[in-house]
């Protein structure tokens, strides 16, 4: 079981309300959430905390009526405000309709709003958005300042009434970055498997880039603004066929599976469906039924299938509805080697992975179902590096990495059995561009793979068995790649902060400037000084309180080294895949 979805507001105004010394046992209260017994109901969730106390959830739960416990405390009891701080954001604002078809792909609601005109002059940022971004800026800072370990439900609860103030002045873009922040904050403190550090680095940037934007009122104040999530709408009669399936596992305890599926122009869509969850339920999250309008079947049938659906619904990232609205049949399915699929395989990879970086430029939920897709013909090999494919269109060979190391998906072992049992074999293969030569593999197809898979395998779905597999064939050692820019040593840092706070830049900053100045990277060099710089200044205001504009500062510098660091890995990436791309203005 799991808790209803919160609006932001409403647990920042529980925290609030707290006295000091319950607000500073916020934190341990959310240590025993494991021991909760939770019961969901149509109305909303009832959670027993222990024998004595109850805490009962409405939904919605957008305004604090919704959120009663019954201790003598309450409503500005510990027990209340622990609850709310543990359930997810509620994304779905008050005022906003709900669109038709749930979205579970993200774990969260979508919502319809009226986009601007693409010919509507921006207009300035005003006070009361330069105010909201400010506020979101400080708490970032202060999460900069301490790191993880301090950014607790109350530096959380901060944060989301900043996520309230951005929604209500119509900050989207800005609102969804920071509410990812809590979330990647979430799963770090509560050690959920799928949290990676460079996620909530990355996140961070965004939200001080955005902030950035609004308050000095530079660049495209719409692209800064952002548009609000928007429904599903009709895209017309569809004939699709099954391309691929994955596996989903969120930080906000979310397990699931998406299916690919492409149309006579070789244009990719995604269905997507998501529910909480553990580790065992996401190993089995293909197998489950899922629904396209009178269409029943699973995820791993689908991606071998054909579906003509009539009055098909789709959101603007084409996300595929699962609205009754749409009316469907099953048909025969393809296989790779036939259209409309055969064709994704002709693009170029140079164009594949241009499409990639161009879409990085695109908020989140704006980008195109696919964008990040590989699909490579080429030869398995190994080394050191595990798994590699060699293709003709690049010089040197590409890595294929798990997206998920987690030891319920079959992720791993299926990439360690092709590297020990089919390295020289001929492969057809969908991954994920990840970076510099490297791809998440997601399935792969071969004339020598058992027809019990039907025509291909998903890595994260089947478990290959050595007999399935036709040994290793004699081939030439993959060529070395070629030296790369340390630019590692900078994201390096930078994810250090995010950790550990200003503390983290006191060790091997001298040497790592060394490096990157050996290697001829001056303007990282010069990032990183002024990181540190920022990092070691402490001063005191006339009370003896440390200066809040230290803070800032540091936000500011950390801002500068992220942004150069992911603009020269982007364009080292698109280096290394040949791409042609030019990074935005």
């Amino acid at each position: 079981m799991s808790l209803p979805d919160v609006a932001p507001h409403v647990t920042a105004d529980a925290v609030a309300a707290l006295p000091t010394r319950l607000r500073s046992k916020l934190d341990q209260a959310l240590e025993k959430q494991p021991t909760w017994t939770i019961t969901s109901s149509d109305s909303g969730a009832t959670i027993a905390l222990d024998d004595h106390v109850t805490v009962t959830l409405t939904t919605p739960v957008d305004a604090a009526d919704r959120a009663a416990c019954n201790c003598l405390l309450a409503p500005r009891c510990l027990h209340r405000a622990a609850v709310l701080s543990a359930a997810p954001v509620l994304t779905t604002q008050p005022h906003h309709a709900v669109a038709a078809g749930p979205d579970v792909a993200t774990a969260g609601a979508v919502v319809t709003t009226e986009a601007d005109p693409p010919d509507a002059a921006a207009p300035s940022t005003t006070a009361e958005e330069k105010a909201a971004a400010a506020q979101v800026r400080d708490v970032a800072a202060q999460i900069l300042e301490h790191g993880v370990a301090g950014a607790g439900a109350v530096t959380q609860a901060d944060l989301l009434r900043a996520i309230h103030q951005a929604r209500a002045v119509g900050l989207p873009r800005l609102a969804t970055a920071a509410t990812r922040v809590v979330e990647q904050l979430r799963a770090a403190r509560r050690g959920i498997p799928g949290f990676r550090l460079a996620d909530l680095t990355e996140d961070l940037r965004e939200a001080l880039t955005v902030c950035h934007l609004l308050i000095e009122g530079i660049g495209d104040q719409r692209v800064a603004r952002g548009t609000s999530r928007r429904g599903y709408s009709p895209v017309g009669d569809l004939h699709l066929y099954g391309l691929c399936t994955e596996p989903l596992r969120t930080t906000t305890g979310h397990v699931g599976a998406i299916s690919y599926l492409t149309d006579g122009d070789a244009t990719i869509w995604s269905l997507a469906q998501a529910r909480p969850g553990d580790g065992d339920t996401a190993r089995n999250a293909a197998h489950s039924s899922v629904n396209l309008g009178d269409v029943t079947l699973s995820h791993r049938e689908l991606c071998r299938a054909g579906i003509i659906a009539v009055n098909a619904h789709a959101s603007v990232d084409r996300r595929l509805s699962h609205g009754r609205t749409t009316q469907a049949v099953r048909t025969t399915g393809r296989s790779w080697r036939e259209e409309p699929a055969d064709a994704l395989w002709r693009q170029p990879i140079s164009e594949q992975a241009a499409r990639w970086l161009n879409a990085l430029e695109l908020a989140r939920h704006e980008r195109p179902a696919g964008h990040d897709l590989a699909f490579f013909d080429g030869v398995l090999a190994a080394d050191q590096r595990g798994l590699l494919l060699k293709t003709a269109q690049l010089p040197g060979p590409v890595t294929v990495l798990a997206p998920h190391d987690d030891p319920v998906l079959p992720y791993v072992a299926n990439l360690r059995l092709l590297a020990a049992h089919a390295t020289g074999r001929p492969v057809r293969m969908v991954g994920r561009f990840h970076g510099r030569r490297q791809v998440h593999g997601l399935a792969v197809a071969a004339p020598w793979l058992p027809n019990r898979f039907a025509g291909h395998i998903d890595l994260g779905v089947d478990q290959l068995q050595r007999a399935d597999l036709p040994g290793a064939a004699t081939t030439e050692p993959p060529d070395a790649d070629q030296p790369q820019p340390p630019l590692h040593l900078l994201a390096h840092h930078l994810q250090r902060v995010v950790a550990a706070g200003r503390s983290a830049l006191m060790p091997d900053v001298d040497r790592d400037l060394r490096a990157l100045l050996d290697a001829q990277l001056p303007t990282a060099a010069s990032v990183l000084r002024e990181l540190r710089r920022a990092g070691h200044r402490r001063s005191r205001d006339a009370f003896g309180r440390l200066n809040q504009q230290d803070s800032t500062a540091l936000a500011g510098a950390w801002l500068t080294a992220a942004a150069y660091q992911h603009a020269a890995t982007t364009a080292a990436a698109a280096g290394s895949w040949q791409a042609t791309w030019q990074p935005s203005a």
